[in-house]
């Protein structure tokens, strides 16, 4: 009786992508397993790094706002002193170098806030018959956010992505950084949705200003050598490919994007 055959892989033909993505996805990773195989400190980056960050800083009518190391920064614990006490964990390591820029003006800073649970104060004598309190209370947590451009430039391959997002800082000293997953008001998250969102809520003239700002962004990055991909590039699947065992790469079954091969998580 003959055996019966193994369903074969994904082939790398039928993913669709451009030359030059494919190219890099397959010198990176010829096992199909996405992961941190080079020490950050070795990449090609840091040559352009001094260069490219300047040039960023200098873009007239803009701020670079935010940078995040790609190597994990240590973590306190509420109770814990950072000036007297060890980190109490170190944060998770990036596959890329992220830059944060944002135009001058007011348009482009709001309002913002964050809801979050509270549990309510009570004497020993005025808690439940199980010890803990009836009900948490939701309290709002006002804050002021600022627009603009997440610049991520892959460790593994000069390739970049530009994503609208936000940074944002709340009364209670607690900050949300800027990221490059779109925000979008969809449930797909196309980040078309958010630009469109932007452009609805601050203005026609503000989203022309952000536009401008990232043909600027994009003209500085491929000056040094680095691609930008466009959205509908950094998309697609790379069907063949999985995540390793510490990269947070299609962790839930779902495949694994372009996005996802060059710019990933790892625990």
């Amino acid at each position: 009786m003959a055996k019966k055959r193994a369903a074969a892989p994904p082939k790398k033909k039928d993913a669709d992508l451009r030359k030059d993505v494919q190219e890099a996805l397959e010198r990176l990773w010829p096992d199909g397993v996405v992961e941190m195989l080079i020490d950050s400190e070795e990449s090609y980056f840091w040559d352009v790094y001094p260069k490219l960050t300047k040039a960023l800083a200098r873009i007239k009518g803009a701020r670079l706002v935010h940078e995040r190391e790609p190597d994990g920064e240590p973590v306190w614990w509420d109770g814990s002193d950072p000036e007297e006490d060890p980190p109490d964990d170190i944060g998770y390591s990036h596959s890329y170098h992220l830059f944060f820029l944002s135009p001058e003006g007011e348009a482009f800073t709001y309002d913002t806030e964050i809801e979050e649970f509270v549990e309510p104060e009570f004497e020993e004598e005025e808690l439940g018959e199980d010890g803990f309190e009836d009900e948490l209370t939701v309290e709002t947590v006002p804050g002021r956010a600022r627009a603009g451009w997440s610049v991520a430039v892959s460790l593994l391959a000069p390739f970049a992505v530009i994503v609208l997002s936000e940074m944002s800082t709340f009364v209670d000293g607690r900050t949300g950084e800027p990221g490059i997953e779109s925000h979008g008001y969809s449930e797909e998250g196309d980040s078309t949705e958010t630009e469109e969102h932007f452009r609805k809520s601050r203005g026609e003239q503000a989203f022309e200003v952000l536009l401008k700002l990232r043909g600027r962004i994009g003209a500085i990055l491929e000056k040094h050598g680095i691609t930008v991909l466009p959205e509908v590039e950094w998309r697609k699947p790379a069907p063949w490919l999985r995540g390793g065992e510490e990269a947070i790469v299609g962790m839930m079954g779902e495949p694994v994007r372009v996005l996802d091969a060059f710019f990933f998580v790892e625990l």
